[in-house]
């Protein structure tokens, strides 16, 4: 049986790498990394044919803003999945993948983005493709998280998703893309939660809807600030008990959270252009000389509710000591999903929203995310 042939743009990249080694490990699938430079991906195709048989990964060049490239690199493979800094050319990938009729991930977070996935959706469903968003762990995982949670109770009544996001910058090789993007991310978020009911827009100038979690022993109680993931959208009207929820995200460190960020944030709306790469490099020079350790991505779910007559809380934690790695991992599951059907139906689906969660959270766990629950009345 001829096995899939996946595309991963950014194939050699921070994400793209551990996910290509995560997938020869756990599948028989075919890789084809993509990249601007040729010569960096067929070396790093040679170094995964060498450690895993069946000579099953190439390197190709792909161009995320040339139309033509992208077709291109389109023939002949099954599923894209875009790993790297492209955001912006988001739209034209997407509509790469449709017109190919190939299955589609995405590990970036836009607004931008999601518009045009819903505009462009009913010709998803119409040609039959799988298209698979907001991948990676946040977007990814925290409605999930809140999916997961809700088989410990009858009735979930509340449920807040937090993150700790300790990166050690001075040992990553960040490309100014990549902060680029991230600043766009901090830019274009929506504060809102659900609350009494009802969804509930905030002001990012007041601290007063921040709330503190405790993280345990490593990170203590952190402060947290609403931030709108499109996933957790769906969540009410999957638990009509639900009364509160949303994801709070963790902070940097003190100096780029209360100095560079809002600076940043104004000189974007201003002038976002002429902002983006001062602005940018500002930001990686705070992200490096003000993150201490200890290090740690992770995602915490505070939960509570009923469960046979009793009121019960519910807390699961998972991390991993390597924010790409805890990028990668939930898209490799997703991507198991998807290749054993469980995943692949026509249609735009929200990675948190179209996995099996019990499963999902098992090959995490295997795949060496740190998973904790405790639980109590």
């Amino acid at each position: 049986m001829k096995q899939p042939t996946i595309l991963i743009m950014g194939g050699s990249g921070n994400t793209g790498r551990p996910l290509s080694r995560l997938l020869l490990q756990n599948s028989e699938v075919n890789l084809a990394l993509g990249g601007r430079n040729l010569e960096k991906a067929q070396n790093l195709a040679s170094e995964f044919n060498r450690e895993f048989e069946g000579n099953r990964v190439k390197g190709i060049q792909v161009e995320a803003a040339d139309v033509k490239s992208l077709h291109s690199a389109f023939e002949g493979v099954d599923f894209v999945v875009l790993a790297s800094s492209t955001t912006e050319y988001i739209p034209l990938a997407a509509q790469a993948a449709l017109d190919a009729r190939i299955g589609y991930l995405d590990i970036q977070y836009s607004s931008r983005k999601i518009r045009f996935l819903k505009e462009i959706e009913t010709l998803i469903q119409q040609a039959g493709c799988c298209f698979i968003t907001d991948g990676g762990f946040h977007p990814g995982l925290p409605a999930f998280m809140v999916r997961y949670a809700a088989q410990f109770f009858d009735e979930i009544e509340l449920a807040r998703v937090g993150s700790v996001i300790k990166q050690d910058w001075r040992n990553l090789e960040v490309a100014d893309s990549t902060i680029i993007e991230l600043l766009d991310l901090m830019n274009d978020f929506e504060m809102s939660i659900y609350t009494a009911g009802r969804w509930k827009r905030l002001s990012w100038v007041s601290t007063s809807d921040y709330i503190k979690m405790d993280f345990g022993s490593e990170f203590g109680r952190q402060a947290c600030a609403p931030m709108l993931l499109e996933e957790m959208r769906a969540l009410p009207a999957l638990y009509p008990a639900l009364r509160d929820t949303g994801f709070y995200v963790g902070s940097f460190n003190w100096f780029t959270d209360w100095v560079i960020m809002p600076v940043a944030m104004v000189a974007m709306k201003l002038s976002p252009k002429a902002a983006e790469k001062p602005m940018a490099r500002w930001m990686h020079w705070g992200l490096k000389a003000f993150s201490k350790p200890p290090f740690a991505t992770m995602l915490q779910v505070d939960a509570s509710g009923r469960k046979d007559g009793q009121s019960t809380i519910v807390r699961i934690n998972i991390s991993h000591g390597d924010g790409y790695m805890f990028t990668a991992i939930p898209v490799a599951a997703c991507l198991l999903q998807y290749l054993d059907g469980t995943t692949a139906r026509p249609g735009l689906w929200w990675q948190a929203l179209c996995v099996e969660p019990s499963r999902f959270m098992s090959d995490m766990e295997r795949m060496g995310i740190k998973v904790s629950r405790n639980s109590g009345g």
